[in-house]
């Protein structure tokens, strides 16, 4: 069993370690307040996301998984929760950028789209200044 939430400044240095030891830069990471955890009874790190929110968008950053701890049933069922945040919130769109096209996006109903069919305000994020055009964009409508 694990509980999804909303991370707080309390879990920044928790949450940091953990995605600097997958191999990821939290250098330009959204605030840890974006940051959405995967946590055991035990309160053990299962997985972290970035939900940064753009206006009506959301655009997802930095998924990271516990390795020994991850199972494809608690992978689907926690980014089904994301996808539940993410409505809650209502925002009308998902993104995410990706090195290559994801089947696992696919089933939660994303799909590739072209640099230009992103968001003006989207596309002035960091993430999206700083890719190179070789970055796969995926969006999925929420409503």
């Amino acid at each position: 069993m694990f509980l999804v939430r909303k991370a707080t400044s309390e879990d920044a240095e928790a949450v940091w370690g953990f995605i600097s030891r997958s191999g990821l830069n939290v250098d330009g990471l959204p605030a840890i307040e974006s940051f959405l955890l995967a946590e055991s009874d035990t309160k053990e790190l299962l997985g972290v996301i970035g939900l940064e929110t753009i206006g009506t968008s959301g655009l997802l950053r930095a998924l990271v998984l516990n390795r020994s701890q991850s199972t494809s049933e608690r992978l689907l069922r926690f980014f089904d929760q994301v996808v539940l945040f993410a409505k809650k919130a209502n925002l009308d769109e998902l993104f995410l950028t990706s090195k290559e096209e994801s089947f696992f996006f696919k089933v939660f109903g994303f799909s590739t789209i072209s640099f230009e069919e992103v968001p003006t305000l989207v596309r002035e994020n960091e993430l999206f200044s700083k890719q190179s055009e070789q970055r796969v964009i995926m969006r999925k409508r929420l409503n």
